[in-house]
């Protein structure tokens, strides 16, 4: 074989080797491919409003704590109106919630189950860990929601979900209370 045709397939073996090698390196040892994920816990559901990581954590004495994600994707203010929780077999639990509606402003991410005493849905009993529940979730002016949610062990990760309404009015008042001090002087 003379040298002018191993000329021409050499150079098409060394851009071949090269493309690979150079692809090969762009991914690093890093690449989401290596990277185990872990996807959250919770079920979401996008519309005129997102309810995002949808979840209840089991409370000590039987009873579990809706916490969820609000996020209004519409241009005027809405409520969160109710929240009805079922077995996935349609038996439906008991919710005690809030006197108050939860207001959702236009394009703000809204936590329910923690510190606000209006977005505090427990349901009274019968929501062990392990259990996946139909929440329903009622709106002033969009169509309601539904996702099928797992009840999940209280551990340190949910530590901000308030396990009664009591326990937000408390936390309410100690963040009145220290930034009464703050402001006085009185807390240093």
């Amino acid at each position: 074989m003379s040298s002018a045709r191993r000329r021409p397939l050499a150079v098409a073996s060394v851009a071949v080797v090269t493309a690979l090698v150079l692809g090969g390196c762009g991914t690093s040892f890093s690449a989401q491919t290596n990277q185990q994920y872990q996807p959250g816990v919770g079920a979401n559901a996008r519309g005129d409003i997102d309810a995002m990581n949808t979840l209840l954590v089991a409370n000590p004495d039987g009873s579990a704590t809706l916490s969820t994600a609000l996020q209004n994707n519409l241009k005027k203010d809405q409520t969160l109106s109710s929240v009805t929780v079922t077995t996935l077999d349609d038996q439906e639990l008991e919710v005690t919630g809030p006197d108050e509606q939860l207001p959702l402003k236009p394009g703000y991410l809204t936590q329910v189950g923690t510190s606000d005493p209006a977005g505090i849905f427990i349901v009274d009993k019968d929501a062990p860990a392990g259990l996946y529940v139909k929440v329903t979730l009622t709106f002033s002016d969009s169509s309601p929601i539904t996702v099928e949610a797992p009840v999940v062990d209280r551990t340190s990760e949910y530590a901000d979900v308030v396990q009664s309404p009591s326990e937000a009015a408390t936390s309410d008042e100690d963040a009145a209370s220290r930034t009464e001090d703050t402001t006085t002087g009185d807390g240093q």
